[in-house]
């Protein structure tokens, strides 16, 4: 977290990192992805061994909708495993629409994390 406060310091005033929550991984992996697209059963756990498992798995993967066009989502290995992690989100304040996320920033393997 060193690094993000060093971060906010060189800010102009309109932007600030702010911890926004915590994830908790398992699996060691992590997605992103709009919720609305996993919610229904059209993702279930067969889908997610299909994707992981018997496709074949490094360290991140496209997933696809189901006519097989990019976009419903990213899978990736979770840097060292399983374990928590700090969210963190850039947010600025612009001029027309008020305070937004402009980034987000997960940091799997920390500086302190070097083996």
């Amino acid at each position: 977290m060193k690094d993000k406060e060093r971060v906010i310091a060189k800010l102009n005033g309109n932007e600030e990192w702010k911890l926004i929550g915590i994830v908790c991984v398992d699996s060691g992996t992590l997605m992103v992805g709009d919720p609305c697209y996993f919610t229904d059963d059209s993702w279930t756990g067969k889908d997610y061994e299909r994707e992981l498992i018997d496709d074949g798995f490094d360290m991140f993967k496209q997933l696809n909708f189901e006519l097989g066009h990019d976009g419903k989502g990213v899978i990736f290995s979770s840097g060292l495993g399983d374990g928590s992690y700090e969210v963190w989100a850039l947010i600025k304040n612009y001029k027309d629409w008020g305070r937004r996320i402009k980034e987000v920033n997960i940091t799997l393997i920390g500086d302190d994390d070097n083996n």
